[in-house]
C-alpha cells in the first residue's frame, strides 16, 4: 500500500484561539490559577489548624509544632510571595516566546493519526502468518460479510471511498477515526502530562533532598519550609508525614511518595538527618 492510496488529509484554516475567560488571556490565567489554588488550599488547612479541627488526626500536638517551628508567619509569607513572584515573572517572560494559540487544525491532526493507524496495520498479515494462517486468503473470504475486518486482516486494504469534488477518494474506517481521536484527545495529552510530572518531580526531588542533607540549605531555607502554620506546609504535617509514620512506626523511611500541594509538586521526605536547633 503506497502513501498515495491513503485517505487524503483535510484542508484547514487557522484562527486565533478564544480565551477561556473573556478579558483575560489564557497565558495569564495559567499563571494566576496555581497561585489562587495555593492560597485557597493553604488557608483551608490554616483554619483547620487555628480552630483545632479534627485533632484526632494530628500527627503532632500543638506543643510539638510550636517547639519545632523556628520561622515566623511573616517569614513564611515573605518567602512564599518571593517564590510566587519569581515563578510569575518567569512565566510572563516565557509567554513572550510562545506563539499565539491557534485553532482550526484539529480535524487535520486527527486525520494524520488516522493515517498512522492505517499504516500500522501493515504488520497485521505478517503477525497472522506467524500463527500459521494466510491473512490474505482470510481477508478475501470475509470481504463481503465483514468488510472492515477483512480490510484490517489485509493490512489496511479497505474498499471504502467517499465522493468529493475531485471524485471518489479513499476514506477511513469508523474505528480508525475513533482510535485517532483517542490518541489525539486522550493518549498524547496523558503522556505529555506524565512527562511534565516526571520532569518537575525529578528536579524537586533532588533540590528537596539537598536541603535536607546540607546544613546551610537546611538552616536557611528548609527550616522555613517545614515550619509554617499559615501555609500549605500544614498539608505536609497532616498528610505527607503520615506516609512515613504508617510505613514504618519504628524507624524513619528515607523517602516516601510525592504530593501536589498548591502550585508546587513537593517530595515528601522524613525529618532531616541534620538535627534542627531546639
Amino acid at each position: 500500500m503506497s502513501n498515495s492510496t491513503l485517505p487524503p488529509l483535510p484542508e484547514y484554516t487557522l484562527r486565533p484561539q478564544p480565551s477561556l475567560i473573556p478579558y483575560i488571556s489564557d497565558a495569564y490565567l495559567t499563571l494566576a490559577l496555581p497561585i489562587i489554588a495555593y492560597w485557597v488550599i493553604s488557608l483551608f488547612f490554616h483554619f483547620i489548624d487555628e480552630w483545632d479541627l479534627f485533632p484526632q488526626y494530628r500527627l503532632h500536638t500543638p506543643a510539638e509544632v510550636l517547639k519545632r517551628n523556628h520561622a515566623t508567619r511573616w517569614e513564611v509569607f515573605r518567602d512564599v510571595i518571593i517564590q510566587q513572584m519569581i515563578q510569575t515573572a518567569v512565566g510572563i517572560v516565557l509567554t513572550v516566546f510562545d506563539p499565539e494559540p491557534m485553532v482550526g487544525k484539529e480535524d487535520y491532526d486527527i486525520a494524520v493519526w488516522a493515517q498512522r493507524v492505517r499504516l500500522a496495520q501493515r504488520v497485521v498479515p505478517g503477525m497472522v502468518a506467524v500463527l500459521g494462517f494466510d491473512a490474505g486468503q482470510i481477508s478475501k473470504d470475509m470481504a463481503s460479510s465483514h468488510p472492515v475486518l477483512a480490510g484490517f486482516l489485509g493490512g489496511g486494504q479497505y474498499n471504502l471511498f467517499e465522493s468529493t469534488e475531485k471524485g471518489l477518494v479513499p476514506t477511513f474506517a469508523s474505528w480508525e477515526i475513533v482510535a485517532a481521536k483517542l490518541m489525539y484527545h486522550i493518549a498524547i495529552p496523558a503522556l505529555q502530562f506524565l512527562f511534565g510530572i516526571l520532569v518537575v518531580d525529578t528536579w524537586q526531588y533532588f533540590w528537596h533532598r539537598a536541603m535536607h542533607l546540607n546544613k546551610w540549605l537546611y538552616s536557611k531555607f528548609m527550616i522555613t519550609v517545614v515550619s509554617s502554620s499559615t501555609q500549605a506546609n500544614i498539608v505536609q504535617q497532616h498528610s505527607t508525614r503520615a506516609t512515613t509514620v504508617y510505613m514504618s512506626p519504628t524507624h524513619t523511611v528515607p523517602f516516601t511518595t510525592t504530593h501536589l500541594k498548591g502550585s508546587f509538586l513537593t517530595l515528601s521526605v522524613p525529618e532531616s538527618p541534620i538535627s534542627s536547633p531546639a
